[in-house]
């Protein structure tokens, strides 16, 4: 060792850098020689797939990055506690100290003291559950747990839709559309004995109109208007005309009370196996959807969303962490990258099947079936995160490797891992067990976080901001759910109502929403094609969506001018007429002018048909000639 008078060599820094890096410390003296762990806690896998790794890989210490998944936003990786004589990585540190800058010396310096080394090798937790404390032996080919060959996009559902229309229909299939409005219908027939007159609004629903009530509940999510009672969304002062253009306001309040989403009949006999057997039919249909038509990337996130919800409801849920305190939680599976919902379940309280598993335990195999045997990674929070968990997620047939936070009342914990004292800020302590690692991390002072991941190896740490990359990889892939959640929140077409079931349906609307828009922009990118902004795309759903029950009503003769004249402005129909000529009929009352002036004529315009006076004539009338 050099005076401390004098700095040190390379050569002398290079000894020092090995010599930490190797355990040799002056206060180590309960590292002996001869402690070595069981064979069977020093298992590694055997991977029967070549190293695809390059040149460009392999970074200052000849260390090959083994895990490109590892790397999410570009960091480089060091993987520390190894001796840079160690043949894994390449040259031994005798041969190449010279080509070592100091500022990366010094880096991995800082880095090294950052990880804290318990006293011990052997590390057990309150059941009795092994550790090590000792770095695995890192292999230069990718962990075959870590190998993934897909690529994230839309299926061949999605990849046949040409308008922004058909993504939406995608997921509203024919079998659901027909679904609703045969129940719909059977409850209309139900209302319809207290009214003494048949009126419009209280007509059987067609297909036709249920998508003009899609496309008006869209466009109150564009605008926000869902908060806005009825009248006042029909107010073309305050909301504009295209609510008016689609039906009338009374027929909207009358369209939302009758909409059923499974038949009465058969309700009391299954409810008695199933809570949510209201909407179960097209719930199922829904999600089969969703996980059948886009293929999801390398990373998933499992959390729960809350639908907002304080009518009567046997599973409702309080969670004051949350905005909206009480609903209805959905545990769903989303893409990390896109947002994209994979799957969901509702979670229905004590009358949720699990199969005697524990509840954290039943969700997450139940979401991923889709995705079983693809080594994908998913991301979840301590609710979900166990030892137990990891160890089944990486076996047959599951195939899947977690990172996730863990409560620190886990029995498997050793107690060294959750000490505070002389721990300093951004810290980090690793011990292992198999494919298994698990981080202590204290990112201030007396505070601690626990991690444990299957898809890590080593103890990596960033040299950008000397965090453990398990720590950055959690941070990047942990937000799926929350953003999807955001995402319909900022467009949400839910309503207040009393009935939990159409509480659910909004949530599927919402859903849809996002989803065909992210089918949508994988597409247009795919084919070179700039996609429009969300806002945007919303609108032109809307549009779509009224567009044909739009045109039904003009095609009736008994619709009011204004609102004829109100559809055509929206719809942007322009008239033009050719030659017009009158055509002389039976007498009556001129069209325009008021009744009480009593003009009779027997003039009629050849194109709308209205009577008009010597006043309002012309080659055609007034209207059409403005027109």
């Amino acid at each position: 060792m050099a005076s401390n008078n004098r700095p040190l060599s390379d050569k002398e820094l290079q000894n020092e850098i090995q010599r930490i890096m190797n355990g040799d410390f002056q206060n180590d003296s309960y590292l002996e020689s001869g402690d070595e762990i069981d064979n069977e806690w020093e298992e590694e896998d055997r991977l029967e797939v070549e190293s695809k790794s390059t040149d460009s890989n392999i970074s200052d210490f000849g260390e090959e990055v083994n895990n490109e998944r590892d790397n999410v936003n570009g960091t480089n990786l060091v993987i520390a506690n190894q001796p840079l004589d160690n043949p894994i990585y390449g040259e031994s540190s005798t041969s190449s100290e010279e080509n070592i800058p100091l500022s990366i010396i010094a880096a991995s310096l800082k880095r090294k003291r950052n990880i804290i080394k318990p006293k011990s090798i052997r590390l057990k937790g309150k059941n009795g559950h092994k550790w090590s404390t000792k770095l695995p032996q890192l292999s230069k080919r990718t962990a075959r747990r870590n190998i993934v060959h897909f690529i994230s996009g839309s299926k061949v559902g999605g990849e046949v839709c040409s308008e922004i229309v058909d993504y939406f229909l995608l997921f509203f299939s024919e079998d659901i559309l027909n679904r609703i409005v045969v129940h719909t219908n059977e409850e209309i027939a139900k209302q319809a004995e207290k009214y003494t007159s048949n009126t419009p609004t209280i007509s059987i629903l067609s297909k036709m109109e249920l998508l003009a009530l899609f496309g008006i509940l869209v466009m109150t999510a564009v605008k926000k208007d869902n908060h806005l009672n009825a009248k006042q969304m029909f107010d073309s002062t305050i909301s504009g005309s295209f609510y008016k253009g689609c039906m009338s306001c009374e027929r909207f309040i009358f369209l939302v009370n009758c909409l059923r989403f499974d038949s009465k009949k058969t309700r009391t006999e299954r409810l008695k196996n199933d809570a949510f057997a209201h909407i179960r039919e097209i719930w199922n249909t829904f999600i089969e959807t969703c996980r059948t038509s886009y293929t999801p990337s390398s990373y998933l996130t499992i959390d729960e969303q809350l639908l907002r919800f304080r009518g009567r409801c046997p599973f409702r849920m309080y969670i004051p962490n949350k905005p909206s305190k009480y609903g209805i939680k959905i545990v769903m599976l989303c893409d990390s990258s896109s947002k994209y919902m994979i799957d969901a379940s509702p979670y229905l309280g004590k009358s949720t099947h699990t199969g005697g598993l524990p509840l954290s335990n039943y969700y997450i195999k139940e979401l991923t079936k889709s995705v079983h045997g693809t080594n994908r990674n998913i991301t979840m929070d301590n609710w979900f995160t166990s030892v137990g968990i990891a160890d089944e997620l990486l076996s047959d047939p599951y195939k899947l490797t977690i990172i996730g936070t863990i409560r620190k009342n886990k029995k498997e914990i050793p107690p060294e891992m959750l000490e505070l004292a002389k721990r300093k800020p951004q810290s980090s302590m690793f011990c292992f067990d198999k494919s298994k690692t698990l981080l202590s991390y204290m990112p201030k002072k007396n505070k601690l976080v626990l991690l444990l991941s299957t898809m890590h190896e080593g103890a990596e740490i960033s040299e950008i901001n000397n965090k453990p990359i398990i720590i950055l990889n959690y941070n990047e892939t942990k937000s799926g759910v929350d953003t999807f959640d955001q995402m319909c929140s900022n467009m949400s077409c839910s309503r207040k109502t009393r009935r939990w079931p159409l509480c659910i349906f909004y949530g599927m609307v919402n859903t849809t929403c996002v989803n065909s828009y992210v089918l949508y922009c994988c597409n247009n990118l795919k084919n070179g094609e700039k996609p429009l902004r969300r806002y945007q795309f919303m609108i032109h759903l809307a549009h779509q969506l009224a567009r044909p029950w739009m045109e039904h009503r003009l095609s009736g003769t008994t619709l009011r001018r204004k609102l004829r004249q109100t559809i055509q402005e929206i719809l942007k129909i322009e008239k033009r007429f050719d030659n017009a000529t009158q055509v002389e009929g039976k007498r009556t009352l001129c069209y325009y002018c008021p009744s009480r002036l009593r003009r009779m004529t027997t003039i009629y315009c050849t194109h709308c048909k209205h009577a008009m006076c010597g006043e309002h004539r012309g080659k055609s009338c007034t209207e059409c000639l403005q027109d």
